[in-house]
């Protein structure tokens, strides 16, 4: 009797430790594996929701000068951190008061990211001091 019911404690114990260890983020529904707020972004291809990375597919920033590289890190962290998500695979999505945007966060960066090389092709300079979000744009010669 003693010994069924030091086990079954333990068992409590125990699932509370897993519950709490995993309270930054939730399991979604049925069809998402996960949900939470994105409280970094690594990389353009690589945000943190909670406390787990997610490698973004499809995202690819290859191409950008330093520069563009620095300016997108800065925008992107900017908007993003903080946000819902819910998560499928490699793909992240926002979370929008139980349902979610079907365009994904990595469609919209990548979208991002070409615009960034579009503008680098024109000669646009994004920097610290100019770039889209100000409205001014220079050529860089």
């Amino acid at each position: 009797m003693k010994r069924g019911l030091v086990l079954i404690l333990i068992a409590l114990s125990l699932s509370e430790i897993l519950i709490s260890a995993g309270a930054d983020t939730e399991v979604a529904n049925s069809s998402f594996d996960m949900k939470g707020t994105i409280t970094n972004v690594l990389t353009p291809s690589s945000i943190v929701i909670g406390s787990f990375v997610v490698n973004l597919d499809g995202v690819d920033s290859s191409g950008l000068y330093r520069s563009t590289y620095y300016y997108l890190m800065e925008d992107l962290k900017s908007y993003y951190i903080g946000k819902d998500v819910l998560v499928k695979g490699n793909y992240a999505y926002f979370d929008l008061n139980g349902a979610y945007n079907s365009e994904s966060i990595n469609e919209m960066i990548q979208k991002e990211i070409s615009d960034l090389l579009k503008g680098q092709y024109y000669g646009i300079v994004y920097g610290r001091y100019h770039g889209r979000l100000s409205g001014t744009y220079y050529k860089g010669y």
